[in-house]
């Protein structure tokens, strides 16, 4: 589902505080976000943090409860990212219920796993490499990063790679991002929708490659609801492989 949504902390009543369970609530008078509980992150100082957390319509209120949080955040602009509706917003017929819900509510969230789909040659990393990567893990809760095989490097650029596939998986690993690093296939690079199932796949802002343009009929055929989003650039006329790579050849 996703939308991303910038919104400012603002004082609440606390109730959900006396019940054991602080939130951060956000006043939005938006109607496209229907009444309901959502599996959410949230960025708050360029660091992602899992939380659920419960839009109400009828008070143009969002309430979010971060998980292993507290600190003062009122006035803050943070940045709300819906990940995926858990229920509807229900009425119930005493605390004891709604704390049990609530239980129940961050249990499904703390045991649900979103992947993130990235993918990349990763030939010469460098800060947009990096960059792509931590805009990804906004999206989800796993992010997995198929690197490239040497051969379809070949195929799809008309040159081979500078380094084999042992090495970029290294230089992927050595950016320390926090993803599951898979050496990609020669073969069925589809594969990777069937077995991962993504809740999201990142793409580059300028990878278009023939398996991309592929991408969403073949989700179609799956029935995969998998987001495609594409990462923004990141100071493309300094961190670009093919800038990065005529200035080493010209140095």
């Amino acid at each position: 589902m996703y939308k991303q949504i910038s919104w400012i902390v603002v004082h609440g009543e606390k109730l959900w505080r006396k019940l054991g369970f602080p939130t951060a609530n956000m006043v939005c008078n938006r109607n496209d976000i229907s009444d309901s509980v959502f599996h959410i992150n949230i960025i708050i100082d360029g660091k992602i943090y899992r939380w659920m957390g419960s839009y109400m319509v009828k008070k143009w209120v969002f309430e979010a409860h971060i998980f292993n949080f507290d600190a003062d955040i009122y006035g803050e602009n943070i940045e709300v990212i819906l990940l995926k509706k858990i229920r509807d917003n229900k009425k119930f017929t005493s605390l004891e219920e709604l704390i049990s819900q609530i239980n129940t509510d961050k249990k499904t969230i703390m045991w649900e796993t979103l992947n993130i789909l990235t993918f990349g040659s990763f030939d010469v990393t460098h800060q947009w490499h990096k960059y792509y990567l931590q805009e990804a893990l906004k999206y989800g809760n796993h992010l997995i990063t198929i690197v490239a095989s040497d051969n379809n490097i070949e195929k799809i650029k008309w040159r081979k790679a500078q380094h084999d596939i042992s090495e970029r998986i290294d230089f992927v690993k050595n950016l320390w991002v926090g993803c599951e690093v898979i050496a990609g296939s020669d073969n069925n690079p589809m594969q990777w929708l069937e077995k991962f199932t993504p809740a999201t796949i990142c793409l580059g802002y300028d990878q278009r490659w023939p398996f991309v343009e592929r991408l969403e009929s073949k989700l179609t055929e799956l029935w995969l609801e998998t987001k495609i989003i594409r990462i923004e650039p990141h100071h493309p006329e300094k961190f670009k492989s093919s800038i990065l790579k005529n200035k080493k050849n010209n140095s």
